[in-house]
């Protein structure tokens, strides 16, 4: 299966007057996600299901991302994609939905991060871009096996070798 993972684009700070899932993307972080996202585009991906969190910041990237790539289907709000995401809700996730051929996910850090890293043993972890995703081939039966990179996508630049994208 291919699986699209996105950390949602740059929001306003934290501050008193607006709760932790309130916050919403900031102008600069909507244009750097609307770069991301043609360079998606251009890769032809084409969700069967694009999955978000929650949170504000992350159902507006995915609302930019599902534009970009002229995405028909519905952009489903799923809790388990809230911070605190881990393999596990990844495999709940894809029980729930199952058939899937490509499915992209929108979420939050360190979750996004200590995913990558542990589908594709990368020991020093990784530094997951705001408004960055990554494209990996995945085995959906079990989620123990190690993954395929693909691709990175950042802004306007598309990283496809995995020495590049994690320095390994």
């Amino acid at each position: 299966m291919k699986l699209i993972i996105v950390r949602h684009a740059a929001a306003i700070e934290r501050i008193a007057d607006v709760s932790e899932e309130k916050r919403y993307l900031t102008p600069e972080g909507r244009d750097f996600f609307r770069k991301t996202a043609r360079t998606i585009s251009q890769q032809g991906i084409n969700p069967t299901m694009i999955l978000t969190s929650p949170l504000i910041r992350a159902v507006q990237t995915a609302d930019i991302l599902a534009e970009a790539i002229s995405y028909l289907g519905p952009l489903v709000v799923a809790d388990e994609l809230a911070p605190g995401f881990d393999k596990s809700a990844l495999q709940n996730l894809l029980n729930t939905f199952q058939p899937l051929k490509e499915l992209a996910i929108i979420g939050h850090e360190p979750d996004l991060s200590l995913l990558i890293a542990s589908f594709l043993s990368l020991p020093d972890g990784f530094n997951f871009k705001k408004g960055a995703a990554v494209k990996l081939n995945i085995d959906s039966t079990t989620l123990g096996k190690p993954a395929v990179f693909k691709w990175l996508a950042v802004g306007n630049k598309l990283v496809t070798n995995g020495k590049e994208a994690f320095g390994r």
